[in-house]
Formats: structure tokens, C-alpha cells, sequence
């Protein structure tokens, strides 16, 4: 980056301080105003990989690009108001008064358009935290206790092809990062940066432990103990997450980070955070927002698909409760959302589930976030749940794809994950289009090998309403397929292992409509039966 830019940075990062505050104001300002830059030296305000990213995906650098005129932030804070968080893109700044009677001054601003009162913030006292348990060490030579979540991808074919990541730069927002940069099992020259969007700096001896649990599942790359998903790509780590409460400001300070991660041309987002309710229920989502415009954090994600960003997000672990449904910025279109399975790949109770409010397909895919293997503070073992886990698994898979096919765009890549999915030809409102196949899309994407003609071995006839699969002709690199009989909750209800002309007679079945799910070792087909 240049000097200005440089400096442009050090400026809204001593703006956004960590004082205390009593009450929170989102303004939507009128116009951008007169920043000093000019579209013409974009270098002077967005990195030149993020400059060079656009320029190869043909994506216009626009108004909304231009930094925050910082005189108007001066503005802001000498009528009291202390700056939380800026979004060029949305044109917003979200600030913090200890005395309401200022905000009359503010609100008068000819450059304030209207304004969203976001509360005041107070600590909760029903922080959730995910189930846990300690592990012992496994003999696996390869990946340690990570090697069932990775191989559940084919992610270790990607791997020993020589895609682990090299290269790739991963912006991981989340709310901690406690130990990240003396973790016994982390190799601090991955993170190349960080930043704290609350307060001042990034507090790694007494912080918030779950983006260290999340950032685990990526980077770690301990022969015979655990290996990550990208152990070869460069971290960047943003808290934008109060773990001490839960109020609509969070999204603000996300949305600050993602225009953050994209200043600095990463290559993919990944972010375990979500939000339906808040400490103060007044600011609560409602279903109908889910829609992927109307929340803010919605709309800040919705602008990164539109600039180009690969975004992964977590689907949220509300499956189990009242609300049951996505969290945002889960119901974004363009964006990767990630639920969560088990060992038996079914989905996991908790995982949040679709669909959208306007009927959009999400989550969109699965993971394994049911006894998920990380990493904790201390280097040791630990087996977590939630999507929060799922998601990063999927992120650096994701990142390595994206090693492998840089001339995909970040929807071109994500097309292609869906597409080599479980559940692509017949996706629900549990798992989405299922689970990835992350070699299978890579043989796709590199021309190898095209996967999901529309031809499939499944050869389906009735017998006395009885629906009767024979196993086709397979591809030359498969001797059989493991197929899956499934309800149309996703649960698994029979499973067989079959050769090319084997014939499958499923009168036993109650009269209703099944899923078939085949898988091979480089490919997977699924269909629609019916039992009469």
C-alpha cells in the first residue's frame, strides 16, 4: 500500500476507540462528500492486489470505494460523538454518546439524511458456549484428528495434489483470538495482520477464545497431531465480535472489517458470525428480513459479492431452538453458507436452516460441526460444535480450490462447490445442495474430468409400485458406489455398497417419496423415487 493509504488506515483506526458508551447511532449520510480521493488513484485508498483483482474480474471501481471524508468524521466527534465504525460502501458512521442532548447537534448535520437508533448497549449474562470435550491424540500419519473432517471433502486428494492454500490470503472476522500468536501448534509467520475493530488493539493474552478454535481448523499444520484445512495460505485476523453483549452495533463493526478485508485484495472471507436476537428484543430480526437485502450487515455483505469477494459464513446454530432458522448475513445470495453435519452426515440438530424469506436455497452447503476437531489456546485437542467450525472448514477447502483455479471468479468457484454437492440435482432447506466433494470440483473446474451431465447409473424401474435401481454403467475410474436411501428430512434410512449391474428391489419402503444419494470416489449422482 502507499503511504496515504497507510495513513488513511491509522486515522479511522484512532477514530474508532474502545471508550465506554451509553448510547448508539447509526447515521446514513446524504451524500459522500469530498474525500480528497479520486477514482482516478484508487491505489491511494484500496490495495494493489485489490486494484489488480478487479481489474482481471472486470468489476468497476465506483463512488463507493471512496473512503469517509475524514473532516467529516472530526465533525462527528466534536459534537461528542465517538466513532464505532465507517462504511464507504453504505455510506454510514456508527457512533456512541454519553449524553443524548448532543445528538440534536448531529442530527441537524446537513450531510445526515436519517439516522437508526441501535441502543445502549449493556453485558449479557446469557453468553451460549459450544459443547466440548477433550480427545486423545490419534495415530493418523497424515492429519491427525482432523482427518475424517477433511477427507469427508476429498480434501486430502486436493492437498496431495500440491493445493494446500500456498499463496492464499484468508481474512478470518471473528470476536477473539486469545493465544493466536504463541500457540504451541500455530506457526505465527502464517498471520501476516491483524486488526481490532472495537478497541484499540488486538489483545491476544486475554481475548475471546472462539476465533482461535475457528482459526485452528484453517492454519494448523502439526504433522500427526492436526492439520488444517489451508495450512499453506497467510491469515489476516479482524474481531468485530462483543462477546460480552449482543446489540445490531456488531453488525456495524463487521461490515467495517469486510470493506477492511477487501482494502486488502484477500482471496476468501471467512466469518462464524451471525445474528437473529439481540439483549435488547426490540432490535431483534424478524423472518421477513431474512431476505438478503434488509439487514445491515445483509446489505455490507451483499456490496463484497457485488466487488468481487469469495465470502464464506456460518448458517447459525439455531436449529435446536424457538427461532430455528439463518442467522445474517447467512441469507445473503452469492455468498457461501455453511451448515453442519455429523459423523453419520446427517444434519446436526442445531444447524440453522432455510430457507430464505423470498425462497432462496440455504444454507447452501454442509460440514462437519458436530464433534468438529480444533485446536484450543493451549495447543491441545478439542472436539467442538457448532457451524462455527463447519464454516472454516469449508473456507480454507474453499481457498485451496481457489489456489487451484485462479482463473475461476469467486462465483464461478462457489457455482462450481455447489455443483460437486451431495445434494445438487434435489437441494432442501437443511443441508442445501449437501455435502462437497472439493476434488470432484476441482477435476470440474480444471477441465480434467466433467462431472453432473445429467447422466447417472441409477436406473430406475417399478416392480408392483416397488421402485427397482439397477447400477448402470459407471465411469472407468469406479468399481462401485455407496448409495444412500434418505428421506425427505434428510435422514438417512438405508445404505448399501453396489457394483456396476447390481440390482436394488426397495420394496420395503413406505409409500411416500425418498431421496437416492450414490457416491463414488470421484463422483455423485442424486435423484428422486417414489414408492407407490
Amino acid at each position: 500500500m502507499k503511504l496515504r493509504l497507510l495513513t488513511l488506515l491509522v486515522v479511522l483506526a484512532t477514530l474508532l476507540g474502545s471508550e465506554a458508551q451509553e448510547w448508539h447511532y447509526r447515521l446514513w449520510f446524504s451524500n459522500k462528500g469530498e474525500s480528497g480521493y479520486s477514482l482516478d488513484r484508487p491505489d491511494e485508498f484500496l490495495s494493489a492486489r485489490t486494484v489488480a483483482q478487479r481489474e482481471r474480474w472486470g468489476i468497476a471501481i465506483d463512488s463507493t470505494d471512496l473512503p469517509i471524508p475524514a473532516t467529516r468524521l472530526q465533525q462527528l466527534s466534536q459534537l461528542g460523538g465517538r466513532i464505532l465504525a465507517v462504511s464507504k460502501w453504505l455510506n454510514t458512521a456508527t457512533i456512541a454518546l454519553t449524553d443524548t442532548a448532543l445528538f440534536g447537534n448531529i442530527e441537524r448535520l446537513p450531510f445526515v439524511a436519517r439516522y437508526d437508533y441501535l441502543g445502549s448497549p449493556v453485558q449479557s449474562s446469557n453468553t451460549v458456549r459450544p459443547r466440548q470435550k477433550q480427545v486423545e491424540e490419534t495415530d493418523d500419519t497424515t492429519y491427525g484428528d482432523a482427518a475424517w473432517q477433511i477427507a469427508l471433502h476429498n480434501g486430502d486428494r486436493l492437498h496431495r495434489d500440491g493445493f494446500r492454500g500456498e499463496g492464499m490470503t484468508i481474512a478470518v472476522i471473528d470476536g477473539g483470538f486469545l493465544n493466536a500468536d504463541r500457540n504451541p501448534r500455530f506457526d505465527p509467520d502464517r498471520i501476516v495482520g491483524y486488526h481490532d475493530f472495537i478497541d484499540d488493539e488486538m489483545d491476544f493474552r486475554n481475548g475471546n477464545a472462539h476465533g482461535s478454535s475457528v482459526l485452528s481448523t484453517l492454519l494448523t499444520n502439526d504433522s500427526n497431531y492436526f492439520v488444517g484445512t489451508a495450512p499453506q495460505a497467510s491469515y489476516w485476523l479482524l474481531r468485530s465480535e462483543d462477546t460480552d453483549t449482543e446489540y445490531p452495533t456488531e453488525e456495524d463493526y463487521w461490515a467495517t472489517a469486510l470493506e477492511y478485508a477487501d482494502s486488502l485484495g484477500v482471496d476468501v472471507v471467512t466469518s462464524s458470525l451471525g445474528y437473529t436476537g439481540f439483549d435488547d428484543p426490540r432490535f431483534s430480526h424478524t423472518w421477513e428480513q431474512l431476505d438478503g437485502r434488509t439487514a445491515y450487515i445483509s446489505q455490507a455483505a451483499a456490496r463484497g459479492v457485488r466487488k468481487g469477494l469469495l465470502i464464506v459464513v456460518s448458517a447459525g446454530n439455531e436449529g435446536g431452538g424457538d427461532w430455528k432458522r439463518l442467522t445474517v448475513p447467512g441469507d445473503v445470495d452469492g455468498l457461501l453458507t455453511v451448515g453442519a453435519v455429523t459423523r453419520e452426515r446427517q444434519r446436526a440438530y442445531f444447524s440453522s436452516v432455510g430457507p430464505t424469506a423470498d425462497g432462496r436455497i440455504k444454507p447452501d452447503v454442509a460440514a462437519l460441526g458436530a464433534g468438529a476437531a480444533t485446536i484450543d489456546p493451549d495447543g491441545n485437542l478439542l472436539q467442538k460444535d457448532g457451524t462455527s467450525f463447519s464454516t472454516p472448514i469449508i473456507a480454507g477447502l474453499t481457498a485451496c480450490l481457489r489456489q487451484a483455479l485462479p482463473h475461476l471468479s469467486a462465483r464461478e468457484i462457489i457455482d462450481l462447490i455447489r455443483q460437486n454437492s451431495s445434494q445438487y440435482l434435489t437441494p432442501d432447506s437443511l443441508l442445501g445442495y449437501g455435502i462437497p466433494d472439493f476434488y470432484a470440483a476441482y477435476r470440474q473446474g480444471s477441465g480434467t474430468e466433467t462431472i453432473r451431465t445429467g447422466q447417472t447409473p441409477l436406473q430406475l424401474t417399478y416392480r408392483e409400485g416397488s421402485p427397482v435401481v439397477t447400477i448402470g454403467p459407471l465411469p472407468p475410474d469406479e468399481s462401485e458406489i455407496a448409495l444412500g436411501i434418505y428421506d425427505l428430512e434428510g435422514a438417512l434410512l438405508q445404505e448399501y455398497r453396489l457394483p456396476e449391474g447390481a440390482e436394488l428391489d426397495l420394496h420395503d419402503l413406505k409409500k411416500g417419496i425418498y431421496l437416492l444419494s450414490a457416491r463414488g470416489r470421484q463422483h455423485s449422482w442424486t435423484q428422486k423415487i417414489q414408492r407407490l
